[in-house]
C-alpha cells in the first residue's frame, strides 16, 4: 500500500521540481488548510515559489492560472474529472476523497490519492496526510507531521494505516507527544464544557455546567490541561455517562477519551485545539489566518483565538437553537436552516452526540445558495454511502455533491431543497434495504 502511495508521491515531487512556479487550489476546511501548509513549507524549503487560493467547489469557483504553471489541487480534485480535464497545464491532485469518473487531462497529470493505493481515505489517510507523503519526497520534512495531524483530527479520522505512520514518525522524532487524557479543547473546565462541540454535551444554560461540575466535585476555574490523572478520569466518566444518556454514537468515546496529542514546536500545543482554531478560520473565510498559524507565524495567534471564540460561540448557540427543529424522513433526519454561520460542525455535533441512529442532512440557505452537510457514522456507512447519495441526489436537482461515506456535502439550488431532501431519503432507504 505505502509503496504505491510513495511511488505516486515521488512522481508528484519530480514534477514539482521541474516547474518554476506552483499554483495551488486547496479546500477551505482544516484538512485543506493544513494540507496547503504542509506543501507550502516543503516548497519554501525546496526554493519553489507558489500562490495558494482556497476554494469551496472547484466546479463552480473561478480558477485562475497560467498554462506554464504547475496546478495543484489539495484536499479536492479526485471527484471532479471534468475540472481536471478542462485545465491546460500540468496538474497534480493530492486528495483523499473517493475518485469518481475518469479525467482526460491535456498535459502531464499525477494523482496522489490513498484510494488508488489500497487505503481508505475516509479514515486511514487525510488530505493533509497525503500532502505529507508528497512533502517527504521533497526533502527532510518530518516536522510537518504535526501539521498533517491537524487535518487527521479535523476530519475525525482514525490513527491507523497511513495516519498511524505519520504520527509514528512525529513521535519518534520528538515533534509529537502522546499523553493520556481527554482529547478536547483547552481552557477552564466551565468554558470547555459549555463551548465543546466535539463532543457536544447538550447544556442549555451555564448553570447546568456548574451543577454538573459540582456533582463531581471539580472547580469550573481549573484549566482542563492542568488536571491531575484522577480528576481527568472522574471528568471523563461523567461526560461519558451524559453522552450515553443523550444517545451519542459509541465511536465518539474512543475519539476523545484515552489519549491526546501534544505538539512540541507549534504555537498551540494541544493538537485538537489547534485543529479547531484552524478549522474556524477556514469556516469564516479567514483562511490566511489559519494558514499563518500552520506556518508558525506568532503574529496571527491572538487574531486566530478571537476568530475561534466568536465562531465556536455562534455554533454552540446555533446547535442549541436548532436541535428542536430536526425533522424525520423515512430513513434520514434533516434540518433546514437559513443564514446559519456554518453547516458542517452543526451536522457533526448533532449526528454524533444527539441523533446517531440515522443519517443527518443539514441544509443552510444563505446568499442564494443551499449548502448541504451530511453526516453518519461507521455503523451506518456499512450500508449507506453518503458520498454517493450526495452526488446522485445533487445531480438530480442541478447541483453537485460528494465527499466520504460518513461525511459528505453538496451544493444545490435553494428552490429545489425539498426535492433534494426527498431524493436523499429515497436513496438512503434504497441503500439500507440492500
Amino acid at each position: 500500500m505505502f509503496d504505491l502511495l510513495r511511488a505516486e508521491a515521488r512522481k508528484a515531487a519530480e514534477l514539482i521540481m521541474r516547474h518554476d512556479f506552483i499554483r495551488i487550489f486547496a479546500h477551505y476546511d482544516v484538512d485543506g488548510i493544513s494540507a496547503s501548509a504542509v506543501l507550502a513549507t516543503s516548497l519554501l524549503r525546496a526554493g519553489k515559489p507558489f500562490h495558494i487560493s482556497y476554494v469551496r467547489n472547484p466546479a463552480s469557483d473561478e480558477l485562475e492560472y497560467s498554462s506554464d504553471e504547475l496546478v495543484i489541487f489539495q484536499d479536492m480534485g479526485s471527484g471532479y474529472p471534468e475540472v481536471i480535464s478542462s485545465i491546460n497545464a500540468d496538474i497534480i491532485v493530492i486528495d483523499h476523497h473517493f475518485p469518481y469518473g475518469k479525467a482526460t487531462p491535456t498535459r502531464t497529470f499525477v494523482h496522489v490519492n490513498p484510494h488508488l493505493a489500497g487505503l481508505d481515505g475516509s479514515f486511514e489517510l487525510s488530505g493533509s496526510g497525503t500532502a505529507y507523503f508528497v512533502a517527504s519526497e521533497l526533502g527532510e520534512n518530518h516536522d510537518l507531521s504535526t501539521i498533517a495531524l491537524l487535518g487527521i483530527i479535523g476530519d475525525k479520522q482514525q490513527i491507523t494505516a497511513g495516519n498511524a505512520q505519520i504520527v509514528k514518525e512525529g513521535l519518534e522524532r520528538g515533534f509529537i507527544e502522546e499523553r493520556k487524557g481527554l482529547n478536547m479543547i483547552s481552557g477552564k473546565l466551565k468554558d470547555v464544557l459549555w463551548l465543546s462541540t466535539e463532543p457536544y454535551l447538550g447544556f442549555n444554560e451555564p448553570a447546568e455546567v456548574d451543577e454538573f461540575l459540582e456533582d463531581i466535585s471539580l472547580s469550573g476555574d481549573i484549566e482542563l490541561d492542568e488536571l491531575d490523572e484522577e480528576s481527568e478520569e472522574k471528568l471523563a466518566n461523567a461526560i461519558a455517562i451524559r453522552l450515553l444518556g443523550n444517545n451519542a454514537y459509541e465511536g465518539v468515546f474512543e475519539q476523545f477519551i484515552g489519549r491526546k496529542y501534544w505538539l512540541r514546536h507549534e504555537l498551540v500545543n494541544n493538537a485538537f485545539m489547534l485543529s479547531e482554531i484552524v478549522n474556524a478560520c477556514g469556516r469564516v473565510s479567514e483562511h490566511s489566518v489559519g494558514f499563518a498559524l500552520c506556518m508558525r507565524d506568532e503574529s496571527y495567534l491572538h487574531r486566530a483565538y478571537e476568530i475561534w471564540m466568536r465562531f465556536q460561540s455562534e455554533v454552540v448557540e446555533e446547535i442549541r437553537k436548532r436541535r428542536a427543529e430536526v425533522q424525520e424522513g423515512e430513513c434520514i433526519r434533516y434540518l433546514i436552516m437559513e443564514r446559519a454561520p456554518t453547516t458542517g460542525p452543526i451536522a457533526s455535533a448533532l449526528s454524533r452526540c444527539l441523533f446517531s441512529d440515522r443519517p443527518l442532512i443539514v441544509v443552510n440557505i444563505k446568499n442564494s445558495i443551499a449548502k448541504v452537510s451530511a453526516r453518519s457514522n461507521a455503523r451506518i456507512a456499512e450500508k449507506i454511502d453518503l458520498a454517493a447519495v450526495m452526488r446522485m441526489a445533487a445531480e438530480k436537482v442541478g447541483g453537485t455533491g460528494g465527499g466520504h461515506s460518513v461525511a459528505a456535502g453538496a451544493t444545490v439550488p435553494p428552490e429545489r431543497v425539498e426535492e433534494f431532501i426527498k431524493e436523499v431519503d429515497r436513496l438512503c432507504y434504497e441503500f439500507a434495504s440492500v
